[in-house]
């Protein structure tokens, strides 16, 4: 493995790039807000569709063979991964 390299370039840099990644930040959270509304709202938005949903089609939705099929491959997956840590 590599090892870590001594950073060699300029500190103001790393500062000024820092700044820029925090001002970043803060204007993707104000663009999310302003497109997508307040978190408060996103989450009243979404249990909205699942009762819409429900009044549709009945609830709990019926179960979809593919994602069942695609559950136990990612199942098998981590218990072999998980396998040779455990006792």
């Amino acid at each position: 493995m590599d090892e870590a390299k001594p950073f060699v370039g300029n500190p103001d840099d790393v500062r000024r790039w820092a700044e820029n990644r925090r001002i970043a930040n803060v204007v993707e959270v104000r663009d999310l807000i302003e497109h997508w509304g307040e978190p408060q709202r996103s989450v009243q938005a979404a249990f909205e569709l699942l009762n819409l949903w429900g009044a549709l089609h009945g609830w709990p939705p019926q179960e979809d063979p593919i994602d069942r099929r695609e559950d136990a491959v990612v199942r098998e997956r981590f218990a072999r991964l998980r396998r040779p840590f455990v006792r």
